[in-house]
């Protein structure tokens, strides 16, 4: 497998910050992060449960349990910037999790949603090519989704 860098891609200036909301219907709703780690260690890192994954259009949808319910929690979908290489091309993907030191252990089950689009921008400037389809390797998830434009 050969590796290249997804030159389109920018590094957030600070990692923390959650890139979404809760919606009136009570889903997560936010975009993908093009982020050169995302291990990072300032990004979080609380134990989630991805229970489901599916892509729709540009929309990417997971199912989600984690422990809490006294505190709100937030979310970001992290991509790395490194493109592997294969036919479709596949991108490493990490849920980031925060639960704001929420001791409760409420079992919840959330909707959270993330708008892929700019995976598709990378994807544009570095294959300069419109259409294409990106394989997501969600970590900890069975399912490999596929992207595609």
């Amino acid at each position: 497998m050969v590796w290249c860098v997804a030159t389109a891609c920018a590094d957030p200036a600070a990692p923390l910050v959650p890139n979404g909301l809760w919606t009136a219907a009570g889903h997560w709703a936010g975009s993908i992060v093009i982020t050169q780690d995302p291990d990072d260690p300032r990004w979080p890192s609380d134990a989630v449960t991805i229970n489901t994954v599916s892509v729709d259009g540009d929309s990417l949808t997971l199912n989600v349990s984690f422990a809490g319910g006294c505190k709100d929690h937030t979310f970001a979908l992290l991509a790395e910037t490194i493109w592997m290489e294969s036919s479709p091309v596949q991108v490493r993907v990490r849920l980031a999790h925060d639960a704001h030191d929420d001791t409760c252990e409420a079992w919840l089950t959330r909707v959270v949603r993330f708008d892929l689009s700019p995976l598709k921008t990378a994807y544009a400037a570095s294959y300069q090519a419109t259409t294409g389809a990106i394989k997501l390797r969600l970590d900890n998830s069975p399912v490999v989704p596929t992207y595609g434009f």
